[in-house]
């Protein structure tokens, strides 16, 4: 799924796809339970480990491997 709203959806190590970058799903979440992301998106970024999900609304795809 791509709904943030669907959080027990959206586990740790999943990949995120932006519209012009990719992200790893952290295990770390804000006070509602929307992960963070784990991504580099410019070099002016101040932290690696953002709370960026409600942010955004270019998410194309949500994937997780499994063993």
């Amino acid at each position: 799924t791509t709904d943030i709203s669907q959080i027990d959806q959206w586990q740790g190590g999943d990949i995120v796809i932006f519209s012009n970058h990719i992200g790893m799903v952290s295990d770390q979440r804000n006070d509602r339970g929307i992960p963070y992301v784990i991504h580099h998106n410019d070099p002016f970024q101040s932290a690696y480990e953002q709370d960026i999900l409600e942010k955004r609304h270019d998410i194309v795809g949500h994937y997780r491997i499994s063993p």
